[in-house]
């Protein structure tokens, strides 16, 4: 099953995906020896929410202090279901280290543009404390730790929505090959596609997406297609514009394969 997630971090940037999802990583510059603070918080902020995008558990509670685990009683160990609840999934952050980063003794501020799949973009503020000479994430604004996952669902629905979510995921990260393999063949039949976009076609066919959103409970299936209207946030920060249209799956071989995409223009 292909990661809910995935993006991309150029080097020079504290950024991620969608998200195609071409922002800037603002990361500090690590080294060997005694950093100043402003590196090591630097550091240790986009180290957790590269763990955050990425949905890696495994070391999550590593990043986080004691008192911040014992307070919001944050599970252990921490499973996807449970950071998705307290979270959602992270589509793209960004901060400037020189101008949103404050430190002040054992303690640090970090705030930052946080993009969340289907919530848009808002200004949330993590806090790091000194905890054994090392950064630990304190508290983080935009976590709900109180929140439960939500019962798994089953059935067809539940297919269609992974289906739809991973090919979704990957029109914004322009995998081009992900996206060839999960089309119907009758669609590459209408559209004489022989072989994946370039990157370049794939931009010239679908533009730049930074993130995406459709209501599951809204998914309707009949026999073997489905239907269910998506909405797409295109372009840059500052210049956005959403659009929303029927996307269709049919079932082929016991995959649900994408059959109709209007958000590709030919």
């Amino acid at each position: 099953m292909r990661s809910r997630r995935r993006w991309t971090r150029p080097a020079a940037a504290v950024a991620a995906l969608v998200l195609v999802l071409i922002l800037p990583l603002l990361a500090g510059c690590g080294g060997s020896g005694q950093q100043d603070p402003l590196t090591a918080v630097t550091e240790t902020s986009t180290a957790f929410l590269n763990a955050l995008g990425e949905q890696d558990v495994e070391v999550l509670r590593s990043f986080m202090s004691q008192s911040y685990l014992g307070a919001s009683e944050i599970p252990d160990p921490i499973t996807v279901d449970s950071l998705v609840a307290a979270l959602g999934y992270v589509n793209s952050y960004s901060f400037i280290p020189e101008e949103d980063v404050a430190v002040e003794g054992g303690r640090a501020l970090v705030t930052m543009d946080l993009e969340l799949a289907g919530q848009g973009v808002s200004e949330q503020t993590l806090v790091l404390t000194l905890e054994d000479e090392a950064w630990k994430v304190d508290a983080f604004t935009a976590m709900d730790w109180s929140s439960k996952p939500v019962e798994k669902r089953e059935g067809e629905e539940v297919e269609v929505e992974q289906a739809l979510r991973d090919f979704l995921v990957a029109c914004v990260d322009g995998d081009t090959s992900y996206i060839f393999e999960h089309l119907s063949k009758d669609y590459k039949e209408r559209h004489h596609l022989e072989v994946p976009w370039t990157s370049a076609e794939f931009s010239g066919i679908f533009g730049t997406a930074r993130s995406f959103d459709f209501n599951a409970e809204e998914i309707e299936i009949d026999d073997d297609r489905s239907d269910i209207d998506v909405t797409v946030e295109f372009g840059t920060r500052g210049n956005l514009e959403s659009e929303t249209t029927r996307v269709g799956l049919v079932l082929e071989d016991g995959d649900w394969l994408i059959d109709t995409f209007p958000f590709f223009i030919y």
